[in-house]
């Protein structure tokens, strides 16, 4: 009984800037790790809690300057870490 997914996931492991969208020109950048992405979205990794809807940006040599996404879930890996599930916004 393995997972059933809708989307097939495509696993990397990319290194990121994350940007709040509330203050794009002057707020935070924290550190965050994509993890795997699929047609409906990304998997990241960061020390920060998101909040479920928060738009939030990307940015690495792939995405630039920046990705607008918005958070659709979170959950706590450990103290320390958080699995994040973004979907991107043109």
């Amino acid at each position: 009984a393995g997972e059933k997914r809708k989307f097939i996931r495509h696993d990397f492991a990319i290194k990121v800037a994350i940007k709040f969208i509330a203050e794009p020109s002057e707020g935070e950048i924290h550190e965050g790790f994509l993890a795997n992405k699929s047609s409906s979205g990304l998997c990241m990794f960061t020390f920060n809690p998101l909040d479920i809807g928060e738009e939030v940006m990307l940015k690495n040599n792939i995405y630039i300057p920046f990705q607008k996404a918005i958070v659709k879930w979170i959950q706590e890996v450990n103290k320390e870490w958080y699995a994040v599930g973004l979907i991107c916004k043109s």
